[in-house]
């Protein structure tokens, strides 16, 4: 199997949120594929360390919309259903998509990776550089 890194590579690629363990197997065949840049397990902590997580080793950051499921700080620091965190470079999001979508996996649409702003619901949470 191909190696993956946990963290973000590059400003504008698309997060996507996994909720089916199942899911772990055909996301696999996705990194096989080389349609995934980023796969991250979400921590006990929730989505927002994981996102950080994720944003660190290049000083990226993120501009994401919460689920309307949850409270926002449920959502974003509480267990949800997600279980894990996808990065998807836009050149090959439409065929990530398609390979999940016919595999019966579904995907919610998180956000993307942007320069360093940490942005969620188009709220400034500040810079990755002073966090």
């Amino acid at each position: 199997m191909k190696e993956l890194r946990n963290y973000f590579e590059s400003k504008g690629d698309t997060l996507y949120l996994v909720s089916d363990k199942e899911a772990i197997k055909f996301l696999n065949g996705s990194i096989e594929n080389d349609f995934i840049s980023c796969l991250h397990q979400i921590s006990g902590k929730g989505i927002y360390d994981s996102l950080i997580e994720c944003c660190k080793p290049n000083q990226l950051g993120f501009d994401i919309t919460t689920d309307s499921e949850y409270e926002e700080e449920e959502f974003l620091h509480g267990k949800t259903k997600y279980k894990a965190i996808v990065a998807v470079e836009e050149d090959q999001e439409e065929d990530f998509v398609n390979y999940m979508f016919n595999q019966g996996v579904s995907l919610t649409l998180l956000g993307h990776v942007t320069k360093g702003e940490l942005r969620v619901d188009d709220e400034s949470y500040g810079f990755i550089s002073k966090i």
